[in-house]
């Protein structure tokens, strides 16, 4: 379906958890350590015609926003995805975030 990268080095970074599907059929996940600050990302994998499309939703920065998002995403009834990550936040303990796709 989809290959995420390893470089060997550090935590994995990949998914940890399920990934949620939409009513289009689209899934979203979460990495733990992946992303432009290798801090996790919220991720959409869309189905095409040759398998599966990327996109990345958001790059956390391990700072305000969080990092390190290992669990499961759930949407609201107006498409809007949530979840937590274990690292970053006000206090460096974590984050409840919201991401609109």
């Amino acid at each position: 379906m989809y290959s995420f990268s390893y470089s060997g080095q550090g935590t994995f970074p990949g998914p940890k958890a399920s990934l949620t599907m939409d009513p289009a059929g689209n899934l979203y996940g979460t990495t733990f350590s992946d992303g432009a600050y290798a801090s996790g990302s919220v991720f959409k994998l869309t189905p095409s015609g040759e398998g599966w499309t990327y996109s990345s939703l958001h790059d956390f920065t391990g700072q305000t926003d969080g990092g390190g998002p290992h669990g499961s995403l759930l949407f609201d009834s107006q498409g809007n995805l949530y979840g937590t990550a274990e690292g970053g936040g006000t206090f460096d303990a974590g984050v409840a975030f919201e991401i609109t796709p």
